[in-house]
């Protein structure tokens, strides 16, 4: 596990799926953000702070 800037803990099999994400979000100009209400997600044209927002995601999976 790695500590993640905000503190929680991510496998690297975590790390590497928001690095993939990111890559793809690149690729085709998208973002993907988050509807503060409802809990959905939006997709968006490309800006880098829906970058920083998917790396501050929580892992809740059980993989060290």
């Amino acid at each position: 596990m790695h500590k993640s800037r905000y503190g929680s803990d991510r496998s690297k099999k975590v790390i590497n799926f928001i690095k993939e994400i990111n890559k793809l979000c690149k690729k085709f100009e998208l973002s993907i953000s988050h509807e503060d209400q409802q809990g959905g997600f939006e997709i968006e044209d490309y800006d880098d702070c829906y970058t920083a927002w998917m790396l501050q995601a929580s892992d809740r999976t059980k993989e060290d």
